[in-house]
């Protein structure tokens, strides 16, 4: 009995672009940025060079695109930046997810080491994209703490620039003795960064009154005498 011939699986647009988007990652996580040829790219996703430069001028401009599907602040935050409340809570899980998404090799922590590696239009263009994209979410930091004598944006910038750096630096060596490689260490710095934020969220939040203080220590026993020489009363 002949067998018919099998037909031929044809790819849609969409698996093209998914099979691209792919092969380039590959090549991104093995040979970062730079390494990465467009040649490799068009073998691995097995298609014609047309195909490609169809679709994007060269790859600067596939990069440009690709990014804004890898970048945490972009892919997890920038869309949806106008509904997260200014708040400790929402702060802290803004860093811890940075944190995270920075764990293990990916094309986010790749870019950040392109971007400080090297200064191009596309490094330029993707850390100006990032910073476009998270800049309401700073001002409604910015707005919440415009009256408590503290840089907010600044010490931001301090925390995110140390875990950015602490997870490029973790393939060469500990860092003040914490391996960001390890668990462990991600751990201590995800609660360093809590310890930071409750700091700083206490130049917002209302203090305790004195007649508060007062009674926490009746409450551990102290009389009345040691109360009011504490207080000052």
């Amino acid at each position: 009995m002949d067998s018919k011939p099998q037909k031929r699986y044809r790819r849609t647009k969409a698996d093209i672009a998914e099979d691209i988007r792919k092969a380039a990652i590959d090549q991104i996580l093995k040979n970062g940025f730079s390494g990465s040829l467009v040649t490799e790219i068009i073998k691995k996703a097995r298609i014609e060079p047309p195909v490609f430069y169809n679709r994007y001028k060269d790859l600067d401009e596939f990069f440009s695109e690709l990014v804004k599907t890898c970048d945490y602040w972009l892919i997890n935050i920038a869309n949806d930046a106008a509904k997260y409340e200014s708040t400790k809570k929402q702060y802290i899980a803004l860093l811890k997810g940075l944190i995270d998404s920075l764990k293990e090799k990916s094309v986010m922590l790749e870019l950040l080491r392109w971007e400080v590696a090297e200064i191009n239009d596309t490094t330029r263009r993707t850390a100006t994209i990032r910073e476009m994209f998270t800049t309401p979410l700073t001002e409604n930091y910015r707005k919440l703490f415009a009256h408590s004598g503290v840089d907010f944006v600044a010490i931001s910038a301090i925390i995110i620039g140390g875990i950015y750096y602490l997870s490029l630096h973790r393939e060469v060596a500990t860092f003040c003795g914490i391996d960001v490689a390890t668990e462990e260490g991600c751990n201590r710095i995800s609660k360093a960064v809590e310890t930071l934020t409750c700091i700083l969220f206490s130049y917002i939040e209302p203090r305790d009154t004195k007649e508060d203080i007062a009674q926490r220590m009746r409450d551990k026993g102290l009389d009345e005498n040691t109360i009011k020489e504490c207080l000052g009363w």
